[in-house]
């Protein structure tokens, strides 16, 4: 007699499932551009000389092309052409606290910040690309803060304004730091405005700390804040939502050189000598002394070269500088899974680091990502909750979920019948007649249809 036996098989996914974003793309970075929009990334030597001592602060566009990029002298177009010059102190130039972030609510607008000639303020300033991307309006001094920076004695910057993006928008808040206490302000199409939110750093050994950097998770809710002693940071836990600060934490680390979180926010790794080693994000909210820093922390392997700063992409992938040589980019693949990969020699570049005119080239690129239009996150049986994430001056919305399907729902809910990859859009008519019409297309991965399994026995 046969027996009949239906089984439900579920299959293995992860709930991470859209496309990369890739608005941090393109690096310039000691001579060359570095195009990861395409497989292998393509490299190219960039069209001017210029001078910078190591970071360059840059942003793309939503399909990775590169619009301006930032070093200590001056601001540049992606034709590499100057477009505004940096006040710089005579007989030397600056790089410290760069950043450059798109306008909330215009587009092809941006904010880049500096410090002033004298190096008591952080500028921020308007390039307008409105009416010509390559050839922006500059308008000066849109905002100030206040800025300190010992040249002479110790290395104590203060002042540096930090910039997050709020969680399901293009507004941002801005943490600022200023003698030992944190500021959150709002940036949104209207300009900055201070929420009235302000927090106490914590002393440590009754001795107070500056923050002057950090580096964050790519969902942009933790953050690791350095300082001016570099053995001293601060993991800061953001709530992206409403800009509310959850827990200030302070570690005492001894045993690091460089560190950047992993694509899936769910590792930091960090770097001391040759030796690369990870700890989980959940840890850094508990610890407090280098011996709990280094108990928590799992040796991942030997980078086999000497390397300055380690980076991630949004997409995944963790990347590094041969400095051995100088002309290779390193990688470190699957650094979300058990078993990460090293390969030192991953990336040829066109020009070699080491001969750059820069008198130390250690820190790679900062750029710059926002969201795309939408989010997207798989349930099982192949139900998706989509949620348009950009700002709120819409007409309507029209979602094509790639199956033949359709939603003008703000956040819908949809079902798909099959495993595999669909081309999803959002088309977003805006409220403000002076801005067209936008298009958002992303790929998305369905990987969690149950399937039935039909086992027949005699």
């Amino acid at each position: 007699m046969k027996t009949l036996i239906s089984l439900f098989a579920l299959m293995l996914a992860t709930t991470l499932f859209a496309t990369a974003q890739k608005e941090d793309n393109v690096w310039i970075f000691a001579g060359n551009r570095i195009d990861f929009t395409t497989e292998p990334p393509t490299v190219t030597p960039v069209g001017i000389d210029y001078v910078t001592e190591d970071n360059i602060t840059s942003v793309s566009d939503r399909n990775g092309n590169l619009v301006y990029w930032l070093n200590g002298t001056s601001l540049y177009n992606s034709h590499d052409e100057v477009v505004y010059s940096l006040p710089v102190e005579k007989g030397g130039f600056y790089f410290y606290g760069l950043s450059i972030v798109p306008f909330p609510g215009r587009d092809n607008v941006y904010l880049f910040v500096y410090p002033d000639e004298k190096r008591s303020s952080m500028v921020v300033s308007i390039a307008d690309g409105s009416e010509d991307l390559l050839h922006p309006k500059i308008t000066e001094y849109y905002a100030e803060f206040p800025f300190y920076y010992a040249r002479k004695s110790n290395y104590t910057p203060d002042g540096v304004p930090l910039f997050f993006q709020k969680y399901g928008s293009r507004d941002f808040w801005l943490l600022y730091s200023w003698f030992n206490e944190i500021k959150v302000y709002a940036l949104t199409k209207d300009g900055f405005s201070y929420t009235g939110k302000k927090y106490k750093v914590p002393k440590v050994h009754d001795y107070s700390y500056d923050i002057d950097g950090c580096e964050m998770t790519p969902d942009r809710s933790k953050i690791l804040a350095t300082t001016s002693s570099w053995t001293t940071f601060f993991f800061i836990d953001l709530d992206t939502k409403t800009g509310e600060i959850k827990l200030i934490n302070p570690i005492e680390i001894h045993s690091m050189e460089a560190f950047a979180f992993s694509s899936g926010n769910k590792y930091m790794y960090h770097l001391r000598g040759r030796s690369l080693s990870r700890i989980p994000v959940e840890a850094l909210g508990v610890i407090s002394t280098d011996e709990e820093f280094r108990a928590n922390s799992e040796y991942v392997g030997d980078l086999g070269c000497n390397i300055g700063d380690i980076k991630f992409l949004t997409s995944g992938g963790m990347y590094f500088l041969n400095e051995d040589d100088g002309e290779y980019i390193g990688r470190v693949k699957d650094c979300d899974s058990e078993h990460p990969v090293i390969e030192n020699k991953w990336l040829r570049l066109a020009k070699n680091a080491n001969e750059h005119k820069a008198s130390y080239v250690l820190a790679l690129p900062k750029t710059y990502c926002y969201p795309y239009g939408f989010t997207a996150s798989e349930q099982c049986g192949g139900e998706v909750h989509f949620a348009y994430s950009d700002d709120n001056d819409y007409a309507s919305l029209l979602w094509n979920f790639g199956d033949g399907n359709t939603s003008t729902d703000p956040a819908p809910v949809h079902s798909y019948t099959a495993n595999g990859k669909y081309t999803v859009s959002i088309t977003i008519n805006y409220n403000s007649t002076n801005r067209p019409t936008r298009v958002v297309t992303q790929d998305v991965f369905v990987n969690n249809i149950t399937k039935k399994l039909v086992i027949v026995r005699e």
